[in-house]
């Protein structure tokens, strides 16, 4: 009873400690674009930060150490994809963002593609970012269960969610951002002490585990064959590339310089870390118990370690990972709905910073109960992950890359753009019913398929895709 009064006091601590810098930084929200993109003056080591904290959720905590159990290596090396596309962004997306000033996803395909592509991105961009938002309060749903058994899951999803849509929509990014240093900093120092503590009995276990542990979790496919790994582990670097949490992220750095610092510096560091970090946690787990189910991996853990500060230190670093991911999509959900609908669709003709700022925390609030319901209904953290890559991926990601590499512009393309996003996304929910799926992910056919429609439409269309004029990038003004 003693360790469980410390481990709650630990983690109330924390919890007040979060909410009350969340909410002091409302005191700097004068207008809408402090709300969405923190005023853009902040410096690499922050973004580098809120990077790292908003890639590493419930998925990339609890999520893939339950994976990581199931699958061994093969989790391990698929898992580096979340990160690895940090330094492809920070390197040549980021900065054409943050050039232009722009707030989302959507608003670079109306830059550079029109309307309607723009329309579409939107509610792709909408569609995930929910998707994420409540797979976010899944995982907050199950840390809390798991440390007060006799606590209703949907209770725990209502506080936990309720805690991140009061803070976030209190001070918009400015606070998510600098909450989000504490919650990473807090994040990377429970893993790494619960893995200085399980390391020395997994090194003179060695033995025994290389016995009791099954072969397949040491093999770099798991058993499943190398066309699971690669179709996985493309899944898992495309499904996140460019998604709205991070291209918020993109255009709030002071400049370029610091965008590009901030972005590289996330990937390199997490892909050569993190997921080594989990890999070696949940051995510990699946030698200890090998027979649980893979998402109590890391709560057995904890209660096997038997160390009250310890247990504390590690829960509230789940509690950063998921409120740090959760507090993100919400602030880009928010900017979705502001700039992509409101300030697009129903007040473009006069929009009201004032009255924007209001409709910003309005919505924040009505996305952050959409999340919650949709955690409610679908409590898996992986499924609901992978589906929301499969919806994004295909549609997104070749214009993204096309847009950033290409420099002509004619109706023509914008028209091949719009058909490629809109008939891959349809192909790939169809493909999501059959079989195949299990073989080869969803979102790694959706995009295979993009750039066969885009390819045989560029072909079709000859000469007229590619002969208008060289596009420039937008600015401000625009």
């Amino acid at each position: 009873m003693r360790n469980q009064l410390i481990q709650y006091g630990i983690i109330i601590a924390y919890f007040i400690f979060i909410v009350t810098k969340g909410i002091r930084r409302s005191k700097e929200i004068n207008h809408s674009d402090d709300f969405l993109v923190a005023g853009r003056n902040i410096g690499w080591f922050f973004l580098l930060c809120t990077m790292g904290a908003t890639v590493v959720g419930g998925g990339a905590s609890i999520g893939a150490i339950g994976k990581t159990y199931e699958w061994g290596i093969l989790m391990l090396v698929v898992s580096a994809g979340w990160y690895i596309h940090f330094i492809f962004s920070g390197l040549f997306v980021a900065p054409r963002f943050r050039k232009a000033e722009l707030y989302t996803v959507a608003g670079y395909f109306g830059h550079r593609f029109g309307p309607k592509s723009r329309f579409l991105a939107f509610l792709l961009s909408l569609l995930f970012s929910v998707g994420v938002l409540g797979a976010q309060m899944v995982a907050f749903g199950k840390i809390i269960t798991s440390m007060i058994p006799q606590m209703p899951y949907v209770w725990a999803v209502f506080i936990g969610g309720g805690l991140v849509i009061l803070y976030s929509t209190a001070g918009g990014l400015l606070a998510v951002i600098h909450t989000d240093v504490y919650q990473f900093i807090i994040l990377i120092a429970g893993f790494a002490i619960t893995l200085m503590l399980c390391a020395p009995e997994l090194i003179v276990q060695m033995d025994k585990i290389a016995t009791k542990v099954p072969e397949e979790f040491f093999q770099i496919e798991g058993g499943k064959g190398w066309l699971f790994l690669i179709s996985t582990f493309i899944a898992f670097l495309l499904g996140e590339t460019f998604s709205p949490g991070y291209a918020t992220r993109y255009c709030v750095a002071k400049n370029i310089k610091e965008t590009r610092k901030g972005i590289v510096g996330a990937g390199v560091f997490l892909a050569f870390t993190f997921p080594i970090i989990l890999f070696f946690i949940a051995l510990y787990a699946r030698f200890h118990f090998p027979d649980i189910e893979p998402e109590m991996a890391l709560p057995k853990t904890i209660l096997k370690l038997n160390n009250p500060f310890v247990g504390g230190l590690i829960i509230a670093a789940l509690m950063s990972a998921v409120m740090s991911s959760a507090d993100s999509i919400l602030n880009s959900s928010t900017a979705i709905f502001v700039k992509d609908l409101y300030e697009e669709y129903l007040a473009k003709t006069n929009p009201d910073t004032k009255k924007g700022l209001l409709i910003a925390r309005m919505s924040s609030i009505s996305l952050g109960l959409m999340g919650i319901l949709l955690a409610v209904l679908m409590p898996n953290v992986i499924d609901l992950l992978l589906l929301t890559y499969n919806l994004w991926a295909p549609g997104i990601i070749l214009p993204v890359i096309y847009g950033v590499f290409s420099k002509r512009a004619s109706q023509t393309t914008n028209n091949i753009i719009f058909i490629t996003m809109l008939t891959s996304t349809l192909f790939t929910i169809l493909y999501m019913n059959t079989g195949y799926q299990k073989i080869i992910q969803p979102s790694v056919f959706g995009v295979v398929v993009s750039g066969l429609i885009f390819l045989g439409l560029r072909l079709t269309l000859g000469k007229n895709s590619t002969s208008g004029k060289a596009w420039s990038e937008p600015t401000a003004s625009d």
